[in-house]
């Protein structure tokens, strides 16, 4: 009797897959339209122009180049800052298996893949939680079109975006396995999160897991009141599982960062000089929250020009300021001069510059509000934390108790800057809570109709009353200036010319919130009078949601992003014609790369005219701020967020102010690049070390300190400087020679090849940066100790005669890491496989009546 009813549910469970089968293909090709839609510019051939993705390119060039021509990667270039590993600089890393099956999901083109996968992972998510397809389409529209998403999309941030995109599902993963789904839960918690690590943005997944430690306090305590420990004990032993396997199928990736960043800036500085704490393993604390969101600022969320959105809006119209500067307001050229230098633009919030707001979109904040009512599970707790936490921590220095105990008390915290990033977790959590409220609106039979009325007509009053006193008073609540502005511009009616301007630009945003919030509660409220359908008002919503985030966002990425596939391809032209100079004038993201086309000729001739491996230090664009450089040639500055941390010590004693000959001759700089009353210079340096040479004497260095001090007061052609621990290996005598030769016979990023003839046992110091992990040397084939000198450079012990010399980047680190992938890989495989046939054999046990 049993077995007929249970077979008929099965019949009914299977009749409702294939039902949703074709809503869910069709939503999958809608997100399709949906990011080519936005992105248009895509279908007529265009690509998007990044910077980051333009530092990039011109950074990884030497990298790119290499790969091109010898079909095999390498892991060190000295392209950038006198050479540094390429871990973090796009590496390919061997039987990287899990980067395969990215790309198969990012089958679109840049950037609308980030969407897709945006959109396709909330997806996932709510047809897991909620197993509707209408409210999860209108979740994956909800997330995927926050404004933030596209800022930092505009400005080449791939690696962050490409790793919040897998938030959505492997939290999917992790619900399941709490579900006690343990099968497909721990699957695609393992999968996803595997998926997300080799994203690559490491302070994402970081902060996703904050939330996640909320979530999991939230599930400890219901399992203690609800008895239920065994379980809850089963998911977080399978959770812990998914880690280690998502971790070991990114071994090498994440082997070779983390031994890379114990030398980098996020390392421990060995320098007391100058250092507030020298027990500090990680940034300073002023560094991680330089960009601090205000308390206030907070509100942008919501409404997207609270605070001016970012310093350029297009919509920032300046009459007032016009006006105050024609009519005589400014006494003075000096006067206008400092207003020009410290006026924010539209923005006037606590960061010292922004692109634009965090914006989550009216419709999505208000229903998020709406669900503190609406929504009775427990996992409101965890999304009220988690959202709560995220602004606190964004906050940083506004709320530096609790930012200043992360630094101190929570493992890594300290790696990363820019706390306002942290607002990702805010970004993912209201969406869900706002899915969950409106869910719990329309199917929670426990909620009568008068409370729901009562709740959405108090909750819609008071919001939209707080609008309208903000419209009405906010030039009285509000400053409308930045601190510096106030400090430095004393012209009173100045400074209310810019606080009116400014208001002008809230009013209208409040106004347009003012507006969808109105719409939202209009629609819901008729809903509930049986007006519309609850289908109809779920696709009503979705479209509100899309017209308000689809608005906002093309403030900040439109059409005037993309360029023609030539500028895409090489952002480093070294000649441009009239056509585009044309195209420059309005064209933001083109007038960038027109500019900086005659320095890059200018670096293309020196390229041509001499191929010998030397660097070149360009002062026309800012030096360790760019990698035009980098493109055509070795730099001595570069772009990158991770440098070798003794590198940044050189760059902050001996280049903060003014360049100092003398170290850039010991980087073998052999070009400075400069500009006169002339036009730009090629000034040759005849002074330069050359790729290598010997030295007569040996200064020992008591510590750090002392080293880098003793750097700048040394002959440097005759002289090298040497940690003291290296005193008992390094036994040379001095000696005067001016006999013995070295030279560089062949070179590529990662092997270096010396002919060297000495006329007694020598220190031959080489112009190439000490990195401690994966060079070795060898003199006529044997091993010999590479030992660091001069701060940051090489150094070999020669012996007399003629030798040939190989130093040669193979890091074990890679090897340990491919076979720790292919393992962990295989292991998962068996896994999943052994768990789905169990889960198979155990549907298919025959029941007895």
């Amino acid at each position: 009797m049993l077995k007929p009813l249970i077979t008929k549910k099965l019949k009914k469970i299977k009749m409702k897959k294939n039902k949703n089968l074709l809503p869910i293909l069709g939503c999958l090709i809608l997100f399709v339209i949906l990011a080519f839609a936005y992105f248009t510019p895509l279908l007529s051939g265009k690509y998007i122009s990044q910077p980051d993705i333009i530092h990039y390119k011109g950074g990884a060039h030497e990298l790119v180049d290499y790969r091109s021509t010898y079909h095999t990667e390498t892991y060190w270039t000295n392209s950038m800052f006198g050479g540094m590993p390429t871990y973090q600089m796009g590496a390919a890393f061997p039987s990287d298996i899990i980067k395969k099956i990215d790309s198969l999901l990012r089958f679109m083109p840049v950037p609308a893949s980030y969407i897709f996968l945006l959109l396709g992972g909330f997806f996932l998510l709510g047809m897991v939680w909620l197993k509707n397809w209408k409210f999860a389409l209108l979740g994956s529209v909800m997330f995927a079109f926050s404004t933030y998403f596209f800022i930092i999309i505009s400005a080449g941030h791939n690696a962050k975006v490409h790793t919040i995109a897998y938030f959505a599902p492997f939290v999917a993963g992790v619900y399941l396995l709490y579900r006690r789904k343990y099968v497909w839960g721990f699957i695609l918690s393992t999968l996803f999160l595997s998926l997300q690590i080799a994203s690559n943005h490491v302070q994402m997944t970081y902060y996703l897991f904050l939330a996640l430690g909320i979530f999991g306090l939230v599930e400890l305590i219901h399992a203690v009141k609800s008895k239920e420990i065994k379980p809850f004990a089963i998911s977080t032993g399978l959770f812990f599982i998914s880690i280690l396997l998502a971790v070991g199928m990114n071994a090498s990736r994440l082997m070779a960062t983390y031994e890379y960043s114990k030398e980098t800036t996020r390392g421990k500085s060995e320098l007391t000089i100058n250092k507030k704490d020298t027990k500090k393993n990680g940034l300073e604390s002023d560094y991680i929250t330089q960009w601090s969101y205000g308390k206030w600022e907070t509100l942008n969320l919501f409404i997207p020009n609270f605070m001016g959105g970012g310093n350029n809006e297009k919509d920032f119209k300046t009459t007032h300021i016009e006006s105050a500067v024609q009519n005589g307001t400014v006494k003075s050229e000096e006067e206008f001069n400092k207003f020009q230098e410290v006026f924010n633009g539209s923005y006037w919030g606590e960061q010292p510059g922004t692109v634009g707001p965090a914006y989550e979109g009216a419709v999505v904040v208000f229903l998020a509000i709406l669900a503190l009512f609406f929504y009775r599970g427990r996992y409101k707790w965890w999304l009220v934390g988690a959202t709560l936490l995220s602004f606190m921590l964004a906050w940083g220095k506004n709320f530096n108790f609790v930012t200043q105990f992360m630094i101190d008390w929570f493992p890594m915290y300290n790696k990363f800057r820019a706390v306002s990033s942290v607002l990702v977790i805010a970004e993912f959590t209201l969406p869900l809570l706002a899915l969950l409220g409106i869910y719990a609106y329309f199917k929670d039979e426990k909620l009568d109709s008068q409370y729901k009325r009562k709740v959405l007509l108090i909750t819609s009053g008071v919001v939209l009353a707080i609008l309208l006193i903000f419209y009405l008073f906010g030039l009285n609540l509000f400053t409308f200036h930045t601190e510096t502005e106030e400090k430095y511009i004393t012209n009173y009616d100045l400074l209310e010319a810019i606080r009116q301007d400014r208001f002008q630009l809230f009013r209208s945003d409040i106004l347009r919130t003012f507006g969808f919030v109105l719409a939202t509660g209009a629609i819901l409220f008729f809903a509930e009078k049986k007006r519309f359908k609850s289908e109809y008002v779920i696709f009503a919503v979705a479209a509100l949601v899309l017209v308000d985030l689809w608005g906002v966002n093309k403030r900040y990425l439109n059409d005037s992003n993309f360029v023609d596939s030539q500028f895409y391809k090489n952002p480093f032209p070294t000649e441009v014609s009239e056509t585009m100079m044309q195209k420059a004038q309005t064209d933001p993201t083109l007038a960038k790369i027109v500019q900086a086309a005659p320095v890059n000729y200018v670096l293309n001739i020196i390229k041509e005219k001499d191929d010998s491996h030397y660097r070149v230090f360009n002062l026309l664009l800012s030096p360790f701020n760019e990698t035009n450089t980098s493109y055509f040639h070795q730099s001595v500055g570069g772009y990158h967020a991770a440098k070798l941390r003794r590198y940044q010590d050189i760059i902050d004693r001996y280049f903060s102010k003014n360049f100092n000959s003398e170290i850039l001759n010991l980087l073998n700089t052999k070009y400075i690049i400069s500009n006169d009353s002339a036009g730009i210079q090629v000034i040759p340096n005849p002074d330069n070390n050359g790729n290598a040479w010997f030295v007569n004497d040996v200064v020992f260095a008591q510590n750090p300190d002392e080293e880098i001090t003793q750097l700048g007061k040394i002959d440097n052609k005759r002289q090298a400087v040497v940690d003291v621990q290296s005193a008992h290996d390094l036994k040379v005598q001095p000696a005067t020679d001016t006999i013995s030769i070295i030279q560089l016979t062949e070179y590529s990023p990662d092997k270096l090849t010396y002919k060297a003839n000495s006329k007694a046992e020598k220190l031959a110091v080489f112009s190439e940066i000490y990195y401690p992990h994966g060079w070795t040397a060898t003199i006529d084939g044997k091993n010999s100790q590479i030992f660091k000198v001069d701060y940051l450079l090489r150094g070999l012990v020669v012996p007399v005669g003629q030798h040939t010399i190989v130093f040669t980047f193979d890091p074990p680190v890679i090897r340990t890491g491919q076979t720790i992938v292919l393992i962990t890989f295989a292991v998962f495989v068996l896994l999943s496989a052994g768990l789905l046939f169990w889960k198979y054999r155990k549907r298919r046990q025959p029941l007895v009546d």
